[in-house]
Parts: C-alpha cells; structure tokens; sequence
C-alpha cells in the first residue's frame, strides 16, 4: 500500500485559484503545493466583519491621515479560531499560508509555516503608512504569529535582517528565497532569441509593470524616457497596469488578466519587446515582474530599495542603482549599457539563466516541498523522523 500524502492545510488570503489576484501569490504557492505530491486542503479566504467599536475606531483613526491596521481584530480572531479547529478535525501534518491573522491566536497541534515578502515595520521604515499606534498594532500581531510559527519564509535578505534584529526572530527559523516569476510556465518560451528580440535597432524599448503610480516611481521612469530623447536617444515608454494619459513616447497599456490567455499573451508580448524592464519605485518590498521580465531575457534597472535587490541580482538579471536614484542616475547608467552592446546583450542572457535556476515555480516549488517535508519531519513522532 502507498504512503499516505502529507497533508497542508493551506489558510488562504485570497481565493487560490485565481492568478489574477494580488499578483497571483495565493495562487502560486497553492498550485507548487499541490503539484508536489502533498494533500492539500484549503481554509478561507477570511472576509472582514468589524464590529460596531472597530468600524468607529477606523473612522477616527484615518482622520489622523494615516492607515488603520490591516488585519482587524476580528479577523484575526476568526481565523485563528478556523485554523486551530480545523488542525483538530482534519489533523494536518503543517499548516501553511501568506498571511500572519491564522497564527496569531492559534493553539492547534500542527506545525505552521508562514511565508511574508515584507514585515510592516519594513514597510513604515520606506514608506510611512500606519502611524504609530497602527504600526504597534500591526507589530503586535506580527510577533504574536511568529511565536507560533516553526519557519518564517521570506523573500529578501532586507527582510530576513528585519526579522531577526527588530522581531528577534532565531535566524535558523528563517528561510529566504528570491521572487519568483507571477507567469504560468507555459506561457514562458522554451527558448529565448535574444539577436532578434532585443536588436538594437530604432528606439529604445523600456517597459514599466506596476499599478501603484507614486510608488512604483512611475513619474521617475517618464522623467528618464524625456531626458533620454532630449540627449539624442530615441527611447519609448509603455507603462502597463497604471491609469494615465498616452503621450508622445509614452504609452500606458492594461492591466491584463492573466486568466484570459489572449490577455495573457499580449502582457507577455511586452516583456519580449522591451529592451528593459525599469523599475525606478519609492519602495517594494520584492517585486513579481523582474522575474516575469527574465523569463523573457529582460534584464531590469531598478534601486536598492527594500528587497528588491535579492529579486533583482546586480550585474546578473540587471543594475540595481543605489536607493532614492534620480532620473539622472538611471540615464546615465542606462547610456552605459546600451553603448556596449556585448555587456547588455550578456545581460540578457545571465537573465534568462537566473530565471532557470531561481526565479520560476518549478523550483521555487520544489525548494518549497523541501521546507514542508523538513517542518514535518521535525513535529513527527520520535520514529517516524526518518
């Protein structure tokens, strides 16, 4: 008789079935769960039900101008309470989502995992959002989740840093993996033609992925499209998931839903023309689509903000200029790359490559197995370990 699955109960944020939501990041880990031999179950997604004071305390607290916390107590609260049940009546042998709320008032028996790309004190510390009192708030639940958590995974070193010396979290508790692509796999190339996709022939193609217009530096990217033209370097922006006017050589495109493959294959049809992808943000705490953008050979110019710079290897899968770059930094960086050839055209290729070895699901998912059958083997019974 076969070995029963592993079983993970996955507590979902959002519904995982769907890629188009929140860049796919249920989705994904669900879909690299399930395809890897484990018997998954799903709790969730939690909606909010505020009571009454919650609902008042929000009011007054966003007069402050400042965000109320994200996750309610009430929410917390009830999948806290869903989680710890289901562990009894299901009897998981680990418990896995993106979110902190399932953990924070857990007392099941399975072990739990919880994978974060950013803490919210990383976010305050780039881009002030909460306040004080939604800051400690926020914090609270943080600490409260990793308490019962027997592996924190995360996406960047910045991150892990945060972890360990501002949350005390013991560092053999920490796994970081770089952001993987937000793309089905058999949407991306088997093979990429980088002579004829990335010639160096009429202007410039720089591409901008991002819906959020002020942070993900949007005006910085417009600023560097401009200021490439005026100095003799023909250069076209599209700008794809943000509202905006087309204009000149810039063209605001999308979104597109990656659940319609028609959709699908013009968003990815953006990436295999560019000659760059540019990510100039304010702050990101990993970012999908330098991963997305390798898979077709796009390198990325971005800065080292936040955990972008472990997505984003400099020198490797593109340039990661020092934080707060102005649009000048990444025009003359980016004249120095197109004026040889040879370096860019490399570029693209160790793109490419780091995709294949770090920045797809398929091994994202694998590396992902290893972790759960480590937490697994770690909570099994004495002898039962091997």
């Amino acid at each position: 008789m076969d070995d029963p699955k592993p079983k993970v109960l996955y507590v979902a944020y959002h519904d995982p079935t769907v890629m188009d939501i929140a860049s796919g990041s249920d989705y994904f880990h669900y879909k690299a769960i399930c395809d890897n031999g484990f018997d998954v179950k799903v709790i969730g997604p939690f909606m909010p039900q505020p009571v009454l004071l919650e609902r008042l305390l929000e009011r007054l607290y966003l007069r402050t101008g400042k965000r109320y916390p994200k996750f309610k107590m009430t929410t917390t609260w009830v999948a806290s309470q869903a989680t710890t049940r289901a562990s009894f009546e299901w009897m998981p042998d680990v418990i896995f989502s993106i979110v902190p709320f399932p953990f924070i008032f857990y007392k099941g028996r399975a072990p739990c995992i919880y994978r974060l790309d950013t803490t919210f004190y990383g976010v305050e510390e780039f881009w002030p959002t909460f306040g004080k009192l939604g800051l400690w708030v926020s914090m609270w639940q943080e600490k409260q989740a990793y308490r019962n958590c027997s592996r924190i995974l995360t996406t960047s070193e910045w991150s892990r840093n945060i972890l360990a010396k501002v949350y005390k979290v013991p560092d053999q508790l920490i796994s970081v993996y770089p952001m993987a692509s937000g793309l089905p796999e058999e949407i991306v190339p088997q093979n990429i033609d980088i002579a004829n996709w990335k010639a160096l022939r009429g202007p410039l193609r720089l591409l901008l992925v991002g819906r959020d217009y002020r942070r993900k530096g949007i005006d910085i990217a417009i600023d560097v499209t401009h200021r490439l033209n005026a100095g003799g370097v023909p250069t076209e922006l599209t700008v794809c998931g943000a509202q905006g006017e087309s204009e000149g050589p810039i063209n605001f495109v999308g979104p597109y839903k990656k659940n319609d493959l028609e959709e699908l294959r013009k968003y990815v049809e953006l990436y295999r023309r560019a000659h760059l992808l540019i990510h100039p943000a304010y702050f990101e705490p990993a970012g999908i689509v330098p991963g997305e953008a390798a898979a077709f050979g796009t390198p990325t110019i971005t800065n080292d903000t936040g955990g972008i710079a472990t997505t984003v290897k400099d020198g490797v899968s593109g340039i990661v200029l020092p934080p707060g770059s102005s649009a000048d930094v990444y025009v003359e960086k980016i004249k120095e790359l197109f004026g040889h050839p040879e370096v860019y055209y490399q570029l693209c290729r160790t793109s490419r490559e780091r995709y294949e070895r770090e920045l797809n699901w398929q091994v994202r998912g694998k590396w992902l197995k290893g972790i759960l059958m480590d937490v697994i083997k770690e909570h099994a019974p004495k002898g039962q370990r091997e």
